[in-house]
């Protein structure tokens, strides 16, 4: 018998197109890419005007136009590497979760640490609510939050071990269509630090629908609001495209 979180999960993967999101292999998105934390990091404008190519079917993705025109940059779980204009291998890092140790939000990133937590960060927004699927994926309902004033179903997701993410445990919140609006997480390579992510202007692309704008900010634990004057991290989403 299906359970009551059942039924809303299967709400929520419905209204973001799950069956469309089955007949695809690839996702493409042309996006600007901007916020405080990469000139924290070291490079700003890194990510302002980039494309994301990235599997639906496992931790794999590519960005054009990373750091400088032309340079590209290849990502899976265990390895990172990038790319100049002609190819040429400028750097890359096995493990890379392992290099982020120690790290604060000040701690300055290598290029290669940048593509890592970008790709794996962008993965995983451009494949949500989809990858609550993966294998090993734990999914408890926590119930109602009023998002001032709007009422959003609160789910709470654990990711299992090996899963390239910011925290194993996450926050996913929806509103009465299903529709993710809200993303809580606690990125370990940040030292653990405390982020929301806000999702608007929904938009649909070969029947998957998607937020196309998104704002991430510090989220105070105690009360669970966040600041919407500093933006860690801001993503405009200017196309999306499937391929099969």
């Amino acid at each position: 018998m299906e359970t009551s979180t059942q039924t809303l999960v299967n709400k929520i993967l419905n209204a973001h197109g799950i069956k469309s999101a089955a007949e695809f292999q690839t996702v493409k998105i042309h996006t600007q890419i901007g916020g405080a934390v990469w000139g924290m990091k070291g490079h700003e404008n890194a990510l302002s005007d980039v494309l994301f190519i990235g599997s639906l079917k496992e931790q794999k993705s590519i960005w054009e136009n990373i750091f400088k025109e032309n340079y590209t940059s290849s990502f899976e779980p265990g390895k990172v590497q990038l790319f100049d204009e002609n190819g040429q291998l400028i750097e890359s890092l096995e493990n890379p979760r392992e290099s982020f140790k120690g790290h604060t939000v000040e701690t300055p990133w290598t290029k290669a640490q940048l593509i890592y937590f970008s790709s794996y960060a962008t993965w995983n927004y451009a494949t949500a609510p989809f990858n609550f699927l993966v294998p090993g994926v734990e999914i408890n309902h926590l119930g109602f939050w009023n998002e001032n004033g709007e009422i959003l179903d609160r789910l709470e997701v654990i990711y299992p071990d090996g899963f390239a993410t910011h925290s194993k445990r996450q926050l996913f919140y929806f509103n009465e269509d299903g529709l993710l609006k809200r993303h809580d997480y606690w990125p370990e390579v940040l030292g653990g630090s405390s982020a929301t992510q806000i999702i608007e202007d929904y938009k649909e692309f070969e029947g998957i629908k998607t937020g196309t704008k998104r704002n991430i900010y510090v989220l105070n634990d105690e009360d669970n609001s966040y600041n919407k004057d500093f933006v860690l991290v801001s993503i405009d989403i200017l196309d999306v495209k499937f391929e099969k």
